[in-house]
C-alpha cells in the first residue's frame, strides 16, 4: 500500500471517529439543570428580604429546582449588583433588588444601573413611612420638623446607605422643609428598626412593608406616609402630599419598587424560563394577599414595561436628588433627561 492511500485511510478513520464522537454527545440540559443562586440585596428582614424570599419560594416549584437565597449587603446593594454582573450570564445567578442602581451614577457608587441587567420582573410598589419608637417624644410629622428645623443636623435619622429609601426621604424633606438631619448609616430596613427599637437613632423611613407589622404592632409609630395619599392599612396617618400639597409633584413616583433581574447577555430562552417561573409566582394567591395586607402596590412589569418603569423613576428621583444638593454628578452628564 502506497504512502498515499494509508494517509488517505487515516483520515478517513479520523473522520469516522469525530462523527462518532459528536454523534454520541448528549444534548445540551434544559435551564434549569442544577440549583439557581439568588442574590438578594439588601439585609434579613427588611422588605426587599421578606418579599423576595416569598416569591422564590414560589418560583422554584415552578422551575423544577432550588434557589438558594443569601444576603449581600454593602453600598446601597451596590455589592450585590457587582457581584451578579460578575457571575456568567446563565441564568443560575439571580439578582433580587430594589430601585436603587437607578441612582447609583449620581450618587458616585457605581457605573452599574438597571440598563446592564435584563428584568425579569417588577413585582410591587409602595410609599416610604417615617417612623419613631412609641416611647419617643415626636409624636407627629410637625413636632419631628420643628426640632429638625431649630437644631439643623442634630437629630439623627438612620439610613440604609447613601441612595437608599430613607436618604431619599431626607431630601425630600429638605426640599419640602428646608432640613437637615444627621444621618446613621445601617444595612437595611431590619436593622434600621433594631436601631430604632434601640433608640440608638431619633427617626427613620422604613419601607412600607417592613413598617406596617411594626406599626400595627405597636412597636414603632408613624408619623407621615411619603406619599400623596393616605393608605388603608395605615389608618389615621398623614400623607405628606396632604400636609404640603406643594410637594405632591415631587412625590408622584417617590417610593420603593422590588424585582428580580439577571445579567444582560442571558440568553432569552433562559430569560423566558425564569420570567414563565417568576410571572406565575407573581400572581399566586399566596404573594398577592401578602402584598395587598401590606398595602403594596402589585406591579407585574417585565420587558420593555419594566425599563420604561424603571426609567421613568430614575428621570424624577435623580434630578430630585440633584436639586436637593444630594447627588455627587449631574443627571445630564449620564443622558437622564429631567422630567
Amino acid at each position: 500500500m502506497s504512502r498515499w492511500m494509508r494517509t488517505v485511510g487515516l483520515l478517513l478513520v479520523a473522520s469516522l471517529l469525530v462523527t462518532l464522537v459528536v454523534g454520541c454527545r448528549p444534548a445540551a440540559r434544559p435551564f434549569p439543570s442544577r440549583t439557581i443562586e439568588g442574590v438578594i440585596a439588601w439585609g434579613a428582614g427588611g422588605g426587599t428580604d421578606v418579599s423576595s424570599r416569598l416569591l422564590a419560594s414560589i418560583a422554584e416549584a415552578k422551575l423544577g429546582q432550588s434557589i438558594t437565597m443569601t444576603n449581600r449587603t454593602g453600598g446601597t446593594g451596590a455589592i450585590a449588583t457587582q457581584y451578579v454582573h460578575d457571575r456568567p450570564a446563565d441564568g443560575y445567578t439571580v439578582m433580587f433588588h430594589a430601585e436603587n442602581p437607578q441612582l447609583y451614577q449620581v450618587l458616585g457608587l457605581s457605573t452599574l444601573t438597571y440598563a446592564d441587567f435584563e428584568p425579569i420582573i417588577l413585582t410591587v410598589q409602595g410609599p416610604t413611612v417615617i417612623v419613631v419608637h412609641p416611647d419617643s417624644p415626636i409624636q407627629t410629622y410637625e413636632q419631628l420638623i420643628e426640632p429638625a428645623k431649630a437644631k439643623p443636623g442634630r437629630v439623627n435619622l438612620g439610613i440604609s446607605g447613601v441612595g437608599g429609601q430613607p436618604y431619599v426621604t431626607a431630601q425630600i424633606l429638605n426640599s419640602v422643609e428646608g432640613i437637615t438631619f444627621n444621618q446613621v448609616a445601617f444595612d437595611g430596613d431590619g436593622p434600621l428598626a433594631t436601631a430604632l427599637l434601640g433608640k440608638h437613632i431619633d427617626v427613620t423611613g422604613l419601607a412600607l412593608l417592613a413598617a406596617v407589622p411594626q406599626v400595627q404592632g405597636g412597636t414603632l409609630r408613624a408619623l407621615a406616609v411619603v406619599a400623596n395619599a393616605p393608605l388603608d392599612v395605615l389608618p389615621g396617618v398623614p400623607a405628606i402630599g396632604v400636609l404640603r400639597p406643594a410637594a405632591r409633584s415631587m412625590l408622584t413616583t417617590a417610593g420603593f419598587f422590588y424585582g428580580v433581574h439577571v445579567r444582560k447577555g442571558t440568553p432569552q430562552p433562559v430569560v423566558d424560563k425564569l420570567r414563565e417561573a417568576f410571572v406565575a409566582a407573581y400572581n399566586d394567591p399566596k404573594f398577592v394577599q401578602f402584598a395587598r395586607e401590606r398595602g403594596l402596590v402589585l406591579l407585574g412589569h417585565t420587558g420593555q414595561a419594566a425599563r420604561d418603569y424603571m426609567a421613568q423613576w430614575q428621570r424624577h428621583m435623580a434630578w430630585l436628588i440633584y436639586d436637593a444638593g444630594g447627588a455627587k454628578e449631574s443627571p445630564q452628564k449620564f443622558n437622564i433627561a429631567r422630567p
